[in-house]
């Protein structure tokens, strides 16, 4: 019974090792098993390969984990073995668990900058919500005139081009504007 433990638990371990340095060397090919599979991972491969990226050191941590449990369990053995193969899947689900939520963020973010660069609502590096500063051609310095609607807001809002009530704080406002209606404060 033990040797199957450890024989599991390596296994596992090397499965979880090879996924991790082939996403942090952007080379995990697309796949329905292995990665960070979120909705926001499968838009594109670019997607794909920073999320996975980013998720590698994660997943490496977590085969070492696995592997300490390994040993643990084969060389100490008893219930001292037993608790370090317990406290070593815990802690590998738990950085299991920051390699998704880091793969899913990295690419949240990098469909947000994407996103910024084709226009729109949203914070852009230009200024403004809808990537325009208030002395572009073409753009009103009226309050409320702006890419995504007409909004009678505050001029210093940076959300007042797209209707959408209080602030544009972190850029968070991505794809609000063409839904919200317009309200007065």
């Amino acid at each position: 019974m033990l040797v199957v433990v450890v024989v599991l638990l390596a296994c596992l371990a090397l499965v979880v090792g090879v996924t991790g340095l082939l996403g942090l060397l952007g080379r995990l090919p697309g796949n329905g098993v292995l990665g960070v599979r979120t909705p926001e991972t499968r838009r594109s491969p670019e997607a794909w390969t920073l999320a996975n990226r980013a998720a590698g050191p994660a997943l490496l941590g977590s085969s070492l984990m696995l592997m300490l449990g390994a040993l643990g369990v084969g060389l100490i053995g008893g219930w001292v073995g037993g608790l370090v193969v317990v406290v070593a899947l815990l802690g590998s689900l738990a950085l299991l668990s920051v390699a998704g939520l880091a793969g899913s963020r990295a690419a949240a973010l990098w469909e947000d900058a994407q996103d910024d660069d084709e226009g729109g609502c949203g914070c852009g590096s230009e200024g403004g919500c809808g990537g325009h500063s208030a002395g572009d051609p073409g753009t009103s310095d009226a309050p409320g005139a702006g890419s995504c609607g007409d909004s009678p807001a505050d001029p210093a809002d940076p959300a007042a081009d797209c209707g959408v009530t209080g602030g544009c704080g972190s850029c968070a406002l991505q794809g609000m504007c063409d839904s919200e209606s317009t309200t007065t404060r």
